[in-house]
């Protein structure tokens, strides 16, 4: 009778465990832990975009040798590439570009693009239907941290939260955004460590 109740609860355990999902993040600068090939009409659109096209700093003439893609689920059925330079030469300082797209048969539709982004996520939070996206951005002087949600066309942003350090006081000064469909709601912050 042990063993059943323990396979019983095995099974639902493994059961959990497999229905839910996590976050998958993805550092801009670190290489993709599964790449995919980028399917040739999102590399036609990309070579228009003006920071692959004027590339002559990374030294290789074709956007796909600068470029790498991943497959992203944004929900059960519908999933998207997200596309990010595969060097460091398309990118400012600590942050890249990324992009996601959907294709519609064999036309890719751009639904998502941030210029600098140090850190992009695919959050288990739906709205919807799909799943969120988060981004990251700035380094320890200033920064911004943004959540995305997707409004049946493309992914429109909801949420900002954007800080600079006052180096004098040490303090970090924050304005949070949250888009509302009738306005937005504006937040000032002060932070300050304890003495």
């Amino acid at each position: 009778m042990t063993s059943r109740i323990s396979l019983i609860t095995l099974c639902f355990l493994l059961f959990v465990s497999l229905c839910t999902r996590a976050e998958e993040s993805f550092v801009t600068k670190e290489p993709f832990r599964q790449p995919a090939k980028m399917p040739s009409a999102v590399l036609a659109l990309l070579a228009q975009e003006p920071s692959v096209a004027d590339s002559t700093s990374c030294g290789e003439s074709k956007p796909a040798a600068l470029l790498e893609t991943q497959v992203v689920h944004l929900n059960k059925t519908a999933k998207a590439y997200l596309v990010k330079p595969a060097h460091g030469c398309l990118c400012r300082e600590a942050a890249c570009p990324v992009w996601l797209f959907q294709m519609r048969g064999a036309a890719a539709k751009l639904i998502w693009h941030t210029p600098a982004a140090i850190k992009v996520a695919v959050l288990d939070k739906k709205f919807d239907g799909y799943h969120k996206l988060g981004e990251t951005a700035g380094d320890a002087s200033v920064g911004s941290e943004s959540h995305w949600s997707w409004d049946n066309t493309r992914y429109k942003q909801t949420y900002k939260n954007t800080w600079t350090m006052d180096a004098d006081n040490k303090c970090r000064l924050g304005e949070e955004t949250i888009h509302l469909v009738d306005g937005n709601i504006v937040n000032h912050s002060i932070k300050c460590p304890q003495e």
